[in-house]
């Protein structure tokens, strides 16, 4: 027999009933209702609701997820293996994976594991603290737990281009101890899971006075390929912004204020990390563009990240600000690759 349609079009209050006649069979195949909530006081779940010629509840369909908001129409409908179709998640452009404080020896452990393909960075800042002559102490070599590389590093960059921050460094001649820092990273490629939780990322530096050397540093995943973006033609590394040798203010670095507003661009679309390091360390650094990942202040120097989309053409500010003021500031900046479908 071919399907027939029951049809009930006079409008009624809720809850309407519809008394199946005692005379007749059915299989219930669909049900479509149109609500009219101008009279609902607040937010309400269309359902219906199966009854028993026993007055007995045998079926109940509503979706406690979706909701009407008070005084909205809705028209709804019911049928076999409905179901509200889960929306998708948004892949994050970055997320920090793990912090430590170090000396010569930086060892990262991972707190969370690398989630996706992509590029992972070892962002750090490192000072000499007592003696501002050590101005070769950089990184030298990095290795994580799982064995993998090649890691590039702002002392091997390679061809292609490869997305490294490159060192930016701060002489002290104010008052305390005299001091040289600087802010860098290293990275290479990874794969989904390569490291998990509780493996680790050891980065060595070389100092002319280990003793007197004192590092903090994150370890960042970014959405992104093992290959860097060009900005005015190159791929760039040392673009960097320090004060008080670059500018005044030691609460905020603005490549705008110290080199003139449109210093650099995205040649394509690309992904854009900055590092910011201070000293003495201070926490609470906010970014002009896109957002914070991570910081580290609890040592002798601090570090924090921060991502963003940076379309082609765009001349985004690379800097921010700190809540309280340090004895001098450094930061840079690179750009990648996105991935998109990835």
């Amino acid at each position: 027999m071919a399907d027939v349609q029951i049809a009930s079009l006079k409008k009624v209050g809720v809850p309407s009933t519809y008394v199946l006649p005692s005379a007749a069979e059915f299989v219930l195949k669909c049900v479509n209702a149109d609500f009219d909530g101008s009279g609902a006081a607040g937010t309400y779940l269309p359902c219906v609701t199966l009854v028993s010629d026993s007055g007995h509840v045998i079926a109940r369909a509503v979706d406690q997820n979706v909701s009407v908001g008070a005084g909205g129409d809705a028209e709804v409908s019911w049928f076999r293996g409905v179901r509200r179709r889960a929306g998708a998640a948004a892949i994050p452009d970055c997320a920090l994976l793990g912090s430590a404080n170090g000396d010569t020896t930086l060892t990262i452990p991972l707190t969370a594991a690398v989630p996706r393909d992509g590029l992972l960075y070892y962002v750090f800042c490192a000072a000499t603290i007592g003696n501002d002559t050590d101005n070769n102490s950089a990184d030298t070599a990095v290795v994580d737990s799982g064995g993998h590389g090649p890691w590039a590093t702002t002392a091997g960059l390679g061809f292609p281009p490869k997305p490294v921050i490159g060192l930016t460094r701060q002489r002290d001649g104010a008052p305390g101890p005299a001091t040289t820092a600087i802010v860098g990273a290293g990275c290479r490629a990874c794969a989904a899971g390569d490291l998990g939780i509780g493996a680790t990322i050891t980065v060595t530096f070389g100092s002319l006075f280990p003793l007197l050397f004192h590092t903090a540093g994150l370890a960042i995943w970014q959405r992104a390929f093992f290959e860097g973006i060009q900005n005015n033609g190159s791929v760039r590394y040392g673009e960097g912004d320090s004060h008080p040798d670059f500018g005044a203010s030691l609460t905020e670095l603005s490549w705008d204020a110290d080199y003139g507003p449109g210093i650099e661009h995205a040649d394509k679309d690309a992904l854009m990390i900055t590092a910011m390091g201070a000293y003495p360390p201070v926490s609470g650094f906010v970014p002009f563009n896109g957002t914070k990942i991570g910081e580290i202040a609890s040592g002798s120097v601090s570090i924090a990240a921060a991502c963003a989309e940076v379309p082609v053409g765009d001349v985004p500010d690379m800097g921010g600000t700190w809540p309280a003021g340090a004895q001098f500031l450094m930061g840079n900046f690179q750009l990648s690759w996105p991935r998109v479908y990835s």
